[in-house]
């Protein structure tokens, strides 16, 4: 259930950024990539796999493209992601970082390989490729640092250190 509650919030952000007029390279990130890095933590790569499909084919809804290639590359970088994750034992900040990255890369290459033997005229080309991965890391920076932040908040040290300071 949060991961649908993830989904819908990513969704809702992936569309507030296509519709606002921001500058182009904020509207390069994919914040649904980030619900596939999510479900790598707890999912086993098949189903990161599926969740990487969804998110595949609501980013080819949303932004208007051929619907298809965005799903086939989302449940690609979905089960690679969910293997790289489990291989290197990432965890903490380092998991965020490196799994937007791959994800975003993955995602993003495949796609422009598949429409590109579909003889499809791409939306972007590299360098909307380049900016999509560097921005879509960056919000899994973000995310890495907010998670971060919140444990720090809820660790028991902390609960401890302010207990002493009031005795």
């Amino acid at each position: 259930m949060r991961l649908v509650l993830v989904f819908l919030a990513a969704l809702a952000a992936h569309v507030a950024l296509r519709a606002s007029h921001l500058w182009w390279v904020f509207a390069a990130c994919q914040p649904l990539l980030l619900v596939v890095v999510a479900s790598a933590r707890t999912l086993p790569p098949v189903s990161t796999a599926w969740v990487g499909l969804g998110a595949g084919l609501a980013m080819d809804v949303v932004s208007g493209r051929v619907i298809g290639p965005g799903g086939i590359a989302g449940a690609a970088a979905g089960s690679a992601v969910s293997l790289l994750v489990r291989r290197l034992e990432l965890e903490g900040p380092l998991f965020w970082i490196v799994g937007s990255l791959a994800t975003a890369a993955c995602s993003e290459g495949l796609w422009l390989a598949l429409v590109a033997t579909l003889g499809i005229v791409p939306d972007h080309g590299w360098l909307g490729l380049l900016a999509t991965v560097a921005m879509t890391a960056a919000v899994g920076l973000l995310v890495a640092s907010a998670e971060r932040g919140l444990h720090a908040l809820r660790s028991p040290e902390r609960a401890r250190r302010r207990l002493l300071k009031r005795l």
